[in-house]
């Protein structure tokens, strides 16, 4: 694996932009642009952090990873792999993709309900802020002034808190076995899944699409075979083809026509969340808590349906784009949203208008 420390030149980077008041747009494998709202490139200078990667430490007796931004997520599975490790949140594992950037938009693959989420896992981090300083922050207890726990913010703020330098998180063993159910089901309700969450069987994924229910089981061998009868069902022989198609989302199901007037939404709700009433072909991951939905239903009524049930949505591709790609920030989620560009970018320098525009407001 390649390995290079660039940290000095993006600190300067940084640093120059923060004299000049410039924007940067922030960027590693680049393969996350068709998520979230569209960066006007031209007025902002790149910053990639493809040339600063490598793995810097690796205890597989501790669990535990040190690795620089820019590493392509194959290559940091390819090394756990090889001591039977493995990151446990599944994020996507596309040619380009970089740990920063999975960081970054907090992207967890159809494990997370069963083992955590990318946030779970992560212990510490190393960021440049507005201002051109090189700040580390590890540990899970680790907290600034006002309590939040500065690594884990990282996770899911499109890059507008920092630019991620290195990330220290927990790996786990992988299972002994793995084996994929399928089974025909006419109830498309994702509280069904609720029977199986609540028995002590070693799900590591769930899934419903097109009046098939889909599970994956991870363990020990005795446990998954136990489990097996218990749920019943067939045999999914390409059941890995299968989950790592959802985790990169790959699957036919996203293979829409990003020309037309549908778009992919990603809504997030609690598993026993109700149906949503809104049109479209609908894939349930996260056994009911992650819903993916193709439709060419407003922007709104997407924003209103998933807030009614108590979530909220993201538009990850097509549809209209001059809409908001995330569901709009209550009075008090975007006072606090603001204080935290405050206080880690406070001229918004990082991915003007890629999170939340209405957050690049700069304060006078």
């Amino acid at each position: 694996m390649h390995a290079q420390d660039n940290s000095a030149a993006l600190v300067e980077q940084v640093t120059v932009a923060a004299q000049t008041g410039f924007p940067l747009a922030i960027s590693g494998g680049a393969t996350k642009l068709e998520r979230g709202e569209r960066v006007e490139t031209a007025q902002c200078q790149p910053l990639s952090t493809l040339e600063h990667r490598g793995i810097i430490s690796y205890e597989p007796t501790e669990l535990v990873v040190s690795v620089r931004a820019g590493t392509p997520v194959h290559d940091l599975c390819d090394r756990l792999d090889a001591a039977d490790q493995m990151l446990p949140f599944d994020p996507p594992l596309l040619p380009e993709s970089t740990i920063g950037g999975v960081i970054a938009c907090g992207l967890s693959g159809p494990r997370r309900p069963f083992t955590g989420a990318a946030r779970d896992f992560v212990l510490g981090t190393r960021i440049i802020n507005g201002l051109g300083q090189d700040l580390a922050f590890g540990g899970e207890v680790m907290k600034n002034v006002a309590g939040y726990d500065v690594s884990r913010l990282q996770v899911g703020a499109w890059g507008t808190l920092g630019v991620i330098l290195d990330i220290s998180m927990k790996v786990l063993p992988k299972p002994e076995i793995e084996l994929s159910l399928v089974m025909e089901t006419s109830n498309r309700d994702p509280d069904s899944f609720s029977a199986w969450l609540r028995k002590p069987l070693p799900l590591s994924a769930a899934m419903l699409l097109d009046g098939k229910r889909y599970f994956r089981l991870s363990g020990s061998a005795s446990a998954v075979q136990a489990a097996r009868h218990q749920i019943g069902g067939d045999v999914l022989p390409e059941g890995d083809t299968l989950w790592n198609s959802i985790r990169d989302l790959t699957h036919e199901f996203f293979l829409f026509d990003r020309d037309s007037d549908q778009a992919l939404w990603r809504i997030s709700v609690a598993d026993h969340a109700p149906v949503l009433e809104l049109p479209g072909r609908w894939l349930l991951d996260w056994a009911g808590a992650q819903r993916w939905l193709i439709s060419d239903a407003p922007a709104a009524a997407v924003y209103r349906a998933a807030s009614n049930a108590g979530g909220h949505a993201m538009r990850c591709a097509g549809g209209d784009l001059s809409q908001p790609a995330f569901q709009p920030l209550s009075g008090a989620m975007l006072r606090l949203q603001s204080r935290l560009r405050d206080s880690f970018d406070p001229q918004r320098l990082f991915n003007r208008g890629r999170f939340h525009p209405e957050l690049d407001v700069v304060k006078r």
